[in-house]
């Protein structure tokens, strides 16, 4: 299935560009998108414990299955005052 992933601030800095599509099994979680994403872009396995991953605009946990439609975004930890 064809998984759209939204980047934010320092990740799509890392990586390039605003949205990365992956081609991940049926079933797949968010350790699944995760682990292609760090294999496809090394860079970015240093914020792999310190980003979430909303899907529909909710946090979810890795372990949560995805599908095609779902809109994610992984989010990195923001600062600010």
């Amino acid at each position: 299935m064809k998984i759209t992933v939204q980047l934010y601030a320092m990740l799509r800095d890392l990586v390039g560009s605003e949205t990365v599509t992956l081609d991940l099994p049926e079933g797949a979680t968010g350790n699944d998108l995760w682990d292609q994403l760090c294999q496809q872009y090394p860079s970015l396995a240093p914020y792999r414990s310190i980003s979430r991953i909303a899907r529909n605009h909710q946090f979810v946990t890795e372990t949560e299955p995805l599908a095609p439609e779902d809109e994610i975004a992984l989010i990195p930890p923001v600062s600010g005052g």
